[in-house]
Parts: structure tokens; sequence; C-alpha cells
């Protein structure tokens, strides 16, 4: 375990309950990336967090590849995804490293990274 994951792991569950700082801005910049989206995309998502994201942006693409440094925000982002019934995106626990090979890489479209501070 790195010290990036040991922080985010300890931090998760205090950071899955706090408000996006700014609603707003975080709600034009889904729409700015849905514009992007189609039905039949793949999408990776590196930097997922608790999921948020990933789970708006569910029902525009065919499948999304959530992943993050966290196991504990990963699993805050499963249990958001079981609640909402989402099926369409699979979050592991993994470092952008680990897929920057360019078979795999190569097999997504886009790659998303959304953040609000």
């Amino acid at each position: 375990m790195t010290q990036p994951s040991r922080f985010w792991d300890k931090i998760a569950e205090r950071y899955s309950r706090k408000p996006v700082a700014d609603e707003d801005a975080y709600q034009r910049k889904l729409q700015v990336t849905r514009e992007y989206l189609r039905p039949d995309m793949e999408v990776l998502e590196f930097g997922c967090g608790t999921g948020s994201t990933a789970i708006a942006h569910a029902p525009y693409v065919k499948h999304i590849e959530a992943i993050d440094i966290s196991s504990k925000m990963i699993e805050i982002a499963h249990g958001k995804a079981d609640a909402g019934k989402v099926e369409n995106v699979t979050f592991e626990q993994a470092t952008i490293e680990d897929f920057y090979q360019i078979p795999l890489i190569m097999t997504y479209v886009p790659i998303a990274c959304v953040r609000s501070t």
C-alpha cells in the first residue's frame, strides 16, 4: 500500500459525506462531458473516488471501468452502484500505471477525470 492510498483510505468515509463545494459547476462539468459520450462507448475513469461521476455518466455509455488508488473509496463506490442498481460500471482498486499498456488502454475511447474543489 502506498502513502497516497493510505491517505485516501483514511479519509474515504469523511470524503464521501462531504458535499460538492460548487454543485452548479460540477453539474456543468457533467453536462459538458456528456456531450462527448455515446451509447457504444467504453470509458476509463481514473481517480474515480467514491464513484459519483462514473455513476452519473453510466446511463450515457455502454460501460465504465472506474479505478482509484484507494480500496476504501472503491468500497464506497460499490455501495453507491449497488444502491442505484447501476450495472454497467466496474469499480477496481488500481493506479493508472496498471492500465498504461498500449493494447489495454486503446480499448477505451475517452479517458475521463473530473475533479471539483
